[in-house]
């Protein structure tokens, strides 16, 4: 793991796992590690003195700095833990144990058997670890300006950092991470705690860090809502909403939980002036004369104007269709000024339009699980079976489950990732890395809408499957785009026929011969155009011409009685 063999020995921190930029006096930095290994569980173990949750990230980190003052606020995962109840005097079973126990009274007689000896929902009241050789943070009154928050300005930095996540015991799930954006004149954090008790009840705790660059000011906003699982959710179902799906997002659930707490403040100015705590960022390395844009793409240039004023009509035909309009100099101007995370967002975006359009490929429904009593049908693999329209269903005759969606929509990403792989090394791994994101985000939904399979530990477990198909899918399919169709073939039956012998070989080769035909498609498309998003595929059907056609290396080779001439 990690390149290190000692299952107890350490990742190894600082170097690249740490993100840090320096913006006007403050040193804003994440660290993102994998999972704690067991010696270092076993040694924070005995320092809480309680179990850590399941998933503990105890080297992730997230902090903000004031390099004059020496001030320091961090959010990390031991420190979050420590203020965790170990007495058991806030367990949820004193406050809630009529309605745990009648969730779980078919499963357990009482509740002292499903519960732990400590807050087993790690509920903390964690505000950060401040470190400030002078001035702290102080009460105060002062909120965070909201309005300047909803300013449409450009993001210079964002990352997620995940400090800790429990499942409890499939019994829903408690997770805290932190957000942390950066823009020109100022900086938000949100450190969010978030607990949903299937059944029981639903617990938010934010702590928000606004930091205003130019008068040097720290905010600090601490709120904490909870309310019952039921009154939220009828909350929701009133409103038209799936439930469910709703309130395994914490974002969506925030604003139907009731305040339990009032707001508290707190602030601090860790600077006169702007002029003592600016520090001039470096400036932005020159673009290339062959490559200007920062972006794999530019601006599309529109060749004609929809309307044009009397001065622009007076203008020779060849200038105005070269104009770009204000609005797209401005956000190229933006572009150079925050590349990486303007196109973070984009990139985003565009990869979410696609992964939709991967998908709708093989869309499928299984309409007896919205129906009361109705009985899902099954394969002979034991699988669901639902209900598809389309080529790859109806002509192809593959069965419409969940595994023949994952692998037809793979076959779609991948030629993405094919023609994504030409942008620029320095702008591709984003795309890669958002188009596979939006996949699982998509997948894990349908397993939920579509399968019912609300244990997030089994969703888990088939996305972790999916993830490992992938891994091969992609060295399969290149194997078979290097060294020809015969090979593509043998990859595309074992993965989207799933390596059965009674396969239709036309179907096949007409597959084959559709990857080919898009993926040369895509090859002769500008990467601005790409990049837009506005691609829909076809289907292999318009193959079956090409197929048909013998191939001359086929007669060419010898038949049985030796003879070379054609049948």
């Amino acid at each position: 793991m990690n390149g290190q063999s000692n299952p107890n020995e350490p990742y190894p921190l600082g170097g690249n796992s740490d993100r840090s930029v320096l913006r006007h006096g403050f040193r804003i930095t994440t660290r993102k590690l994998p999972i704690l290994k067991a010696g270092p569980i076993e040694h924070m173990t005995a320092k809480l003195g309680i179990a850590p949750p399941e998933m503990i990230f105890g080297d992730n980190v997230a902090s903000i700095e004031h390099v004059g003052s020496g001030w320091k606020i961090e959010f990390n995962a031991f420190d979050a833990l420590d203020l965790v109840d170990k007495t058991g005097n806030s367990m949820l079973q004193v406050a809630h144990s009529k309605e745990w126990q009648s969730t779980r009274e078919k499963k357990h007689e009482g509740i002292t058997e499903v519960v732990k000896p400590f807050d087993w929902s790690y509920s903390t009241n964690y505000k950060g670890t401040e470190q400030s050789p002078a001035k702290a943070l102080e009460p105060s009154s002062t909120p965070i300006p909201l309005e300047l928050l909803k300013r449409p300005d450009p993001i210079e930095f964002f990352d997620e950092v995940m400090l800790y996540e429990d499942e409890m015991a499939d019994n829903g799930i408690t997770l805290l991470s932190c957000k942390l954006r950066v823009m020109p004149a100022r900086l938000l954090l949100l450190c969010r705690f978030f607990m949903r008790l299937d059944g029981v009840m639903l617990r938010i705790r934010d702590t928000r860090i606004y930091v205003e660059f130019q008068s040097g000011e720290v905010i600090r906003e601490y709120t904490a809502r909870e309310d019952k699982y039921e009154v939220v959710r009828q909350k929701l179902a009133m409103q038209g909403r799936d439930a469910p799906a709703q309130l395994r997002d914490p974002n969506n659930s925030r604003t139907r939980i009731a305040q339990h707490r009032s707001f508290s403040f707190s602030s601090s100015v860790l600077a006169e002036s702007r002029a003592s705590n600016h520090i001039p960022s470096a400036a932005a390395p020159a673009s290339s004369s062959k490559n200007p844009s920062p972006y794999p793409y530019s601006p599309k240039t529109p060749s004609t104007t929809a309307a044009a004023s009397s001065k622009d009509s007076a203008q020779p035909e060849s200038q105005s269709t070269s104009s770009i309009p204000a609005a797209r100099k401005l956000a190229a101007e933006v572009r150079k000024r925050a590349t990486s995370v303007t196109e973070t967002y984009i990139a985003y975006s565009v990869c979410e339009k696609l992964i939709k359009e991967c998908a709708n490929q093989a869309d499928y429904t299984i309409p007896q699980r919205h129906e009361k009593n109705g009985v899902v049908p099954k394969g002979a693999d034991g699988e669901d079976l639902g209900v598809g329209k389309g080529w790859w269903y109806e002509d192809l005759g593959l069965a419409p489950t969940f595994s023949t969606w994952a692998q037809i929509t793979f076959l779609h990403m991948y030629i993405l990732t094919v023609r994504l792989r030409a942008f620029p090394a320095a702008h591709a791994p984003s795309w890669h890395q958002h188009l596979l994101d939006h996949f699982f985000y998509s997948a894990e939904d349908r397993l939920v809408r579509e399968h019912n399979i609300q244990a997030r530990s089994l969703r888990n477990k088939y996305l972790k499957d999916l993830f490992t198909q992938w891994r091969g899918l992609l060295a399969g399919y290149d194997e078979g785009l290097v060294r020809g169709d015969a090979v593509l073939a043998t990859a595309v039956w074992r993965n989207v026929f799933g390596g059965k012998e009674d396969v239709d070989l036309v179907g096949l080769g007409e597959v084959v011969s559709y990857m080919r035909g898009v993926l040369k498609g895509l090859d002769e498309m500008e990467d601005e155009v790409v990049a837009d998003g506005e691609i829909q595929f076809g289907d292999p059907r318009s193959q079956r011409k090409v197929v048909e056609v013998r191939s001359k290396l086929l007669d060419s080779l010898p038949r049985e009685d030796g003879d070379l001439s054609k049948k």
